[in-house]
Formats: C-alpha cells, structure tokens, sequence
C-alpha cells in the first residue's frame, strides 16, 4: 500500500514508471516479440492513465504545481511513442517461421515477366516495388465468365493470410473469353521486411452465374510481410 501511495503522491514516479514499458519495447524489437509489443503497450498506457491520477491527487495533497509537468511528459512520451508505432508497426509474425525443407518452393521473380516464362495454367508471382506487394501471372483461360483471385497459407501452421484484403486486390473479374496471360496484384500483411517465411499461393476461380468456386493451381513461394 506504501508503494501504491508513493505511486500518486510522489509526482516523479509515475514518470520514472514508463522507464518500464518503454524498456520492455526495446527488448521486444531486440528479440523479435510480438507478446513483449502487446504488454509494453498495455503497461505504458496503464500508466499514462495511473499519471494522469496521479496528477489530479497531487491538488489534494496541496502540490497542484506539479499537475503540469507530469501532464506534459506525458503529452510528449505518448505523442513519440504512439508516432513510432504507428510507423513502424512492428509484426514479427515471419520472424520465426521455418521454411521447410522437404518441399519445392520459388523465389518470386524480380524480373519483366516475358510471354515464354510461363507454361499452360502456370501461377508466377513477381515482387513489385515493395516488399510484401506482389504481381501474379497466369496463363489460365476460362470458359466461362467470372473471377480469377488468390488466396495465400503460411505453409507450416496452415494460417489463411490476409484474407479479405487479398480477396479483394487479387480478383481479376473476366467478361470477355479470350486467350491470354492475366495479371493482377496483392499484400501480405503479415510479418515485416526481411522476416522471410513459406507461402502456398493458390489461384481460384469463380464463376460468375452460379458462384462455383474452384482450385485452378497452387505453388510455394518465400514471401514476407509488408510493413504499414
């Protein structure tokens, strides 16, 4: 209870306390942890909350004066440390995922795709400018009116990636029945640059006047996520 009282009556504790959360931050971007992000972000607003106590409980022990220099390093430490954040973004889902061994898998292609690269319902996947932003080829030809769109497994847990937003970016809709190689592009969101992990990308097909769903052809390849 001493300490608890120390916390809101002594006006320089509540700020020596995000020494804590924002040492536990460092540690997480040091060893790659995602667990560590989440509880040094729980802590450090936790105590911004338990300053902002304090620096109302400091009228009632007759040190209001201190009310404005606990309420303005706590203005400046949220303000850098929500601003890092939010650049930065750190996700460490790749950091530690395996790619296996025992299986075939590509590299995406960092070169101008040409017509003979590619052979009858071929998926090729092309990095783009980013990290984590790919183009897809593929020499598939439907019979039928519909939509071509990807969906994208990290290899070793099975985790369906990003679902709904490459559902959308993906989907080529086809009207007109030709012969030719479609494009289209998606993001893996997962993960951050140069935290490579293994992917099954699958290419689907919908038909568009009774919304049958089908599996054209899938492929492994090494992605990473793009990082926001």
């Amino acid at each position: 209870m001493k300490q608890i009282k120390k916390y809101f009556t002594i006006w320089g504790v509540p700020i020596i306390a995000y020494l804590i959360p924002l040492f536990l931050f460092y540690l997480a971007i040091s060893i790659k942890s995602d667990i560590l992000v989440e509880l040094s972000i729980a802590l450090f607003f936790l105590n911004l909350i338990g300053t902002f106590i304090a620096a109302i409980a400091q009228i009632t022990v007759k040190k209001w004066y201190y009310i404005l220099s606990q309420v303005l390093i706590s203005i400046v430490l949220y303000f850098l440390f929500s601003t890092y954040i939010a650049i930065y973004n750190p996700d460490f889902y790749g950091a530690y995922k395996t790619i296996p061994k025992d299986i075939q898998i590509y590299e995406p292609i960092s070169k101008e795709l040409s017509n003979l690269t590619l052979i009858e319902n071929d998926l090729i996947l092309q990095q783009s400018h980013q990290p984590g932003i790919y183009n897809y080829y593929t020499t598939f030809n439907p019979k039928e009116a519909g939509t071509l769109y990807i969906k994208a497994f990290e290899i070793t847990s099975n985790d369906r990636l990003s679902e709904e937003r490459i559902n959308m970016s993906s989907s080529i809709n086809i009207e007109k029945i030709e012969s030719k190689i479609y494009s289209g592009e998606f993001t893996i969101y997962e993960g951050s640059w140069g935290d490579k992990y293994g992917a099954r990308i699958e290419l689907w097909f919908k038909v568009k006047d009774n919304n049958v769903q089908y599996k054209i052809t899938e492929k492994n390849y090494i992605v990473e996520g793009w990082m926001r």
